[in-house]
């Protein structure tokens, strides 16, 4: 493997292609020869490591990707055989643009926010994607069926009610 000032720059994300998921092909992706479309990512290798998401999510990404064993940077473990099996890689900039979809199913009435019809305040179904903290990253992050109930700020400065 090549080793390269730019290798940083470089993300990895291995999942598999959605097939039951479609992309409309604009007439620039077509002049562009790019084939968009939407992959399950499972991890993803980011400045030499490996990362797995906590919760798959599904990335846009161009084309099919190649074999997962093409890939020189870590990755997933290769012998866990049935996972590994038709895995993925798409090698992007840290810059490409993307879309990314957090995917959930069930029920209706676990999956809408909750209207805290008991009497209190309820936070249900919220989501932490993509957050900044003193440039620490959360991404992928989930907060299910979550209540807050009396919580009380001291000392804080801001736009915050009691």
């Amino acid at each position: 493997m090549k080793e390269s000032i730019h290798s940083s720059a470089t993300i990895v994300i291995f999942g598999r292609v959605v097939d039951d998921l479609q992309v409309s092909i604009s007439a620039e992706d077509k002049k562009a020869k790019r084939d968009p479309k939407f992959a399950r990512a499972y991890g993803f290798t980011f400045d030499g490591t490996y990362l797995e998401l906590t919760s798959p999510v599904l990335f846009l990404v161009d084309g099919n990707g190649e074999e997962a064993d093409d890939i020189e940077l870590p990755g997933p473990n290769p012998r866990d055989k049935k996972f590994y099996e038709n895995l993925r890689a798409w090698t992007v900039k840290r810059t490409d643009e993307t879309i990314r979809l957090d995917v959930d199913s069930g029920r209706f009435e676990n999956l809408l926010p909750d209207t805290g019809g008991d009497g209190g305040a309820g936070v249900s179904g919220a989501r932490v994607s993509g957050a900044r903290v003193s440039g620490a990253r959360v991404s992928g992050a989930r907060v299910s069926g979550a209540r807050v109930s009396g919580a009380r700020i001291s000392g804080a400065r801001g736009d915050a009610s009691d």
